[in-house]
């Protein structure tokens, strides 16, 4: 099974310094790592949800794949330049990403890429006009992750599809 997360406002939230929500590409470097709140050069934060470490660790180690496809790069920076990059591996999770790893600059067709990927897929996103649009496709299960504020338990929910 593949397990394939969104990254903003799924597995983490990111706030400017003054508390309102920003994406994770607006983050400036160099960044601070606080346990699991990572602190930008201005004092945005970026806020690992609860048990998202954990449940990709379970998908790793119970040998299933674990992918992400994102549409929040920063435009015209190299990959390993992007700050969701820089987060996955300040947050330790980039090495449990085996499968596929998108991260596109604001279009991104979700349904057109889930489709072409085969076998039986969980895919997590918060955006409800992307998750309306991948419900047709036999493959996936959808999980609205707008209100997933824990994962603790998440791998276990839904390890069998």
């Amino acid at each position: 099974m593949n397990f394939v997360l969104d990254l903003d406002l799924t597995i983490w939230d990111t706030f400017d310094r003054h508390g309102n929500p920003i994406w994770a590409k607006q983050l400036i470097a160099p960044y601070r790592n606080e346990s699991d709140v990572v602190i930008d050069d201005v004092g945005s934060r970026c806020l690992l949800r609860k048990g998202v470490k954990a449940f990709c660790n379970d998908v790793r180690k119970n040998q299933h794949e674990l992918s992400f496809l994102s549409a929040g790069a920063l435009h015209g920076v190299e990959e390993k330049n992007q700050p969701s990059i820089k987060l996955l591996n300040i947050f330790s999770l980039w090495e449990c990403f085996n499968g596929v790893k998108i991260l596109s600059y604001k279009t991104l067709n979700k349904a057109e890429a889930l489709g072409q990927l085969g076998g039986k897929i969980i895919f997590f996103d918060d955006n409800p006009a992307i998750i309306e649009s991948v419900r047709f496709l036999n493959h996936v299960n959808v999980v609205d992750s707008s209100n997933l504020n824990d994962w603790t338990n998440c791998f276990e929910d839904y390890q069998n599809g």
